[in-house]
């Protein structure tokens, strides 16, 4: 009895003990596995830091810069070095060779030594340089091209980032939208159990059938599936803003605050059309591919032109790895120009100013294609901040109408099918009012997107 009654005294004191511990109860915030608050400038922040594609799009933008890189060096000279090691009787051979090591004597000249001269060995160190005088501006026009290449990459570096903040916005108002969704269905779900204890109250008290009480446990169960689904909802709301900030999906944040109508920083469609042409990173990017296009049609002219290069030339030609060598040099200019190719200069011509053509209709598509981008956000967003005004009056209309149904159901002068339909039109109303929120925050995210305005500079 004894020792039973220590085990309990025991138990009973280790429970308290633990529930008396900090942090034993929930994990404070910023604990291993603890939820911490994650505000939309720092979910934009961090994506901006993490994200996968953002690394890529700079990892385009260096390859890029290491192609000006590539592109200066056909400016400057050209110097290679090699080391040799020849052994042949070829008679040809031995008697350059001969010269080439200084080593020629007058007894080469025996016509048995000429015609079948001993194995010779020759080692050949050489160093040859050349530089570009002449290539017809096809390395000036290179440069630029590659110049414009990396103007270009910087530019799709600019739009992937807007596209990500864009997306954490998205995802940080859809994970707002899921617990406010939540919320909603569990205030039903409340308001659902006050009606069927009205109900059973009634029905306990004779005043109507038990259908009415049955009805409300229908209600109740459809919303109590509605509350699971939202629960998850949620979780999947979470997982959708770790991914678009490009961290792992499990990651814990706690994400504070709710749906509100956003400032509005775009009063009038005029001129935001001139505005995205001139913001937009990838209406730059089609401009500078029509002018890279049009410098690979000079170049492609260029080759018609001859080339001119200064050579230079210096090597030691030595029979034995370890004795001196002869030394010898040469400079010269050398000039290279194709009369004949079968036509295949022409044709790059061709191809080139085809290709350039096609970009500038690219362009002009695309000019086209960001205005009416342009307006269909604009109005879109015009639209939903007009339909919050109105989610917002239904709200509270729905709000004044279930609590009239539900003072007549008490009264016994209403049945409970208006009731509930009541309580019904309350949940989609401020479903409604929630789903127009968010749309009215991600319309005016993507009014920025499309004027090319969402940048880090306002986070």
């Amino acid at each position: 009895m004894k020792v039973r009654r220590f085990a309990r005294f025991s138990w009973m004191a280790l429970a308290l003990l633990l529930a008396g511990a900090p942090g034993t109860a929930a994990p404070a915030q910023g604990e291993p596995g603890s939820p911490t608050d994650l505000t939309l400038a720092a979910a934009v922040t961090l994506a901006l830091e993490r994200h996968p594609a953002l690394r890529a799009a700079g990892y385009q933008a260096a390859a890029a810069a290491a192609g000006v890189d590539q592109a200066r060096a056909a400016f400057l000279p050209r110097v290679d070095f090699s080391e040799g090691i020849t052994r042949s009787d070829n008679p040809v051979y031995a008697f350059g060779a001969l010269l080439n090591q200084g080593r020629f004597t007058q007894a080469d000249f025996a016509v048995e030594r000429l015609n079948h001269p001993d194995p010779l060995t020759n080692w050949r160190t050489n160093i040859a340089g050349s530089l570009p005088l002449f290539m017809g501006g096809r390395s000036l026009l290179g440069y630029q091209q590659a110049q414009i290449g990396h103007e270009s990459a910087e530019r799709g570096r600019a739009r992937v980032e807007q596209e990500v903040i864009f997306g954490v916005i998205r995802a940080y108002s859809g994970v707002l939208l899921a617990q406010e969704a939540q919320a909603t269905v569990e205030v039903s779900v409340r308001t659902a159990e006050a009606n069927l204890a009205a109900a059973e109250s009634r029905y306990d008290a004779g005043m109507v059938v038990a259908s009415d009480a049955l009805a409300a446990r229908v209600r109740l169960a459809r919303l109590k599936e509605e509350a699971i689904a939202a629960a998850n909802q949620v979780r999947l709301a979470h997982a959708g803003l770790n991914d678009a900030m490009g961290v792992a999906l499990d990651q814990p944040y706690r994400i504070p605050g709710r749906l509100d109508l956003p400032p509005l920083r775009s009063g009038r469609l005029v001129g935001l059309e001139a505005l995205a042409h001139e913001q937009r990173p990838e209406y730059r990017q089609a401009t500078l591919e029509e002018q890279r296009l049009e410098k690979e049609v000079l170049r492609a002219k260029g080759a018609l032109l001859p080339s001119m290069h200064l050579m230079g030339n210096y090597e030691i030609n030595t029979h034995r790895i370890s004795a001196d060598g002869q030394e010898s040099w040469s400079v010269g200019v050398v000039l290279n120009w194709n009369l004949f190719s079968g036509g295949a200069d022409r044709a790059r011509i061709v191809e080139a100013q085809a290709s350039h053509q096609r970009a500038t209709a690219l362009r002009e598509r695309m000019a086209s294609a960001i205005a009416l981008e342009v307006r269909d956000a604009f109005l879109a967003l015009q639209t939903a901040r007009e339909r919050v005004a109105v989610a917002k009056e239904a709200v509270a209309h729905a709000e004044e109408s279930l609590r009239i149904v539900q003072d007549r159901y008490e009264n016994g002068l209403t049945t409970i099918v208006e009731l509930l339909d009541s309580e019904t039109a309350l949940t989609a109303a401020r479903t409604n009012l929630t789903r127009t929120l968010y749309e009215a925050t991600v319309g005016q995210a993507r009014l920025d997107l499309s004027l090319g305005t969402l940048d880090r500079a306002r986070f």
